[in-house]
């Protein structure tokens, strides 16, 4: 059984026709043009003999700027994606999320990047992914000036926040069974599903302007620690389907284990050496912490991996109140 669906509100540039059909075979899309999304957020599909070949779509920003959504236009889709054995292999793939769509980006089957369009009352701001070689590069055009970018490098990623081509803040893995760590650096040692890791984190912006002017890069790049993956590709796709699946835009979900005992919290100094902070150390015959302060170290005593969990979180709490 066959049935004709026509549709005159939307104009593709490449094909421009008063009027659209879809051929439907059993319910399905068979021949001709279909409609996906609502009245203003929307995508057509070009099917022949049931096999999806082409998708027509428009850029959200575009007509924005062109100021296109007036509601008296007929929409122009001037953007096309080409489809082999029903995936897509060059253009863009759009999904509906939460506040807004996420588009993918294709070039010869392979990602080359998203951007998410997000709305709200008076709102609207596109974060843009790019992914390539040894560079994942977000940027969002509310804050043209700031953009974060992850580096890959000997199998350890650092993820740099930039306001134009100064870094403000940097947080990278490092190598945590060492005595020289980066400079002037936040660093955390933990050992998480059996395997010790280590992570630091520095900030350049002493007036901490980045949280006034970027409030949706800094939380972007405060949550992508959490992914803890050594390989950019990993880091892109998971960002990709946490976005797509948690349907919200604004809220990476994190990847955490319970599995995590904490090793080291503390402080470097300008040479790279432990300024403040607390330290595990320990071997299978002989186990113990240091406690350092102004490069010295003020207590040293035994302690196994499982007692230090509860020094550390005591050893914490003081040291804010103190600071408070």
């Amino acid at each position: 059984m066959k049935s004709i669906k026509k549709d005159s509100s939307y104009s593709i540039i490449a094909h421009p026709m008063n009027v659209y059909e879809g051929v439907y075979k059993n319910d399905k899309p068979y021949q001709g043009y279909f409609k996906d999304g609502d009245q203003e957020l929307f995508t057509v599909d070009y099917y022949e003999d049931g096999i999806k070949k082409y998708n027509y779509s428009f850029d959200v920003l575009q007509m924005l700027k062109e100021n296109k959504f007036d509601g008296n236009s007929r929409i122009e889709l001037n953007k096309k994606s080409i489809y082999k054995n029903e995936k897509i292999f060059d253009g863009v793939k759009y999904h509906y999320i939460k506040d807004g769509i996420l588009v993918e980006q294709y070039k010869d089957g392979k990602h080359t990047g998203f951007y998410v369009d997000v709305f709200a009352v008076h709102y609207y701001n596109r974060l843009i992914f790019k992914l390539e070689k040894d560079t994942l590069e977000i940027l969002s055009i509310r804050n043209e000036e700031y953009s974060i970018k992850l580096l890959s490098k000997n199998n350890f990623i650092s993820t740099e926040l930039y306001k134009k081509d100064s870094v403000l803040a940097r947080s990278q893995n490092i190598e945590p069974n060492t005595s020289k760590f980066p400079v002037n650096s936040t660093i955390r040692i933990y050992k998480e599903d059996g395997i010790i890791k280590g992570r630091s984190y520095k900030n350049n912006d002493e007036s901490d302007l980045m949280y006034q002017e970027a409030r949706e890069i800094m939380e972007i790049f405060n949550r992508l620690e959490a992914y803890n993956l050594n390989n950019l590709l990993d880091i892109f796709n998971t960002l990709l389907k946490d976005m797509v699946s948690n349907n919200n835009s604004r809220d990476i979900e994190r990847n955490t284990t319970e599995n995590t005992m904490i090793i080291g919290g503390f402080v470097s100094d300008q040479d790279g050496k432990i300024k403040d902070g607390i330290r595990f150390l320990g071997s299978q015959k002989d186990s113990y912490y240091q406690i350092f302060k102004n490069n010295k170290i003020l207590k040293e005593e035994k302690a196994t991996l499982e007692n230090f969990q509860e020094i550390f979180s005591t050893y914490m709490e003081k040291k804010y109140n103190s600071e408070d």
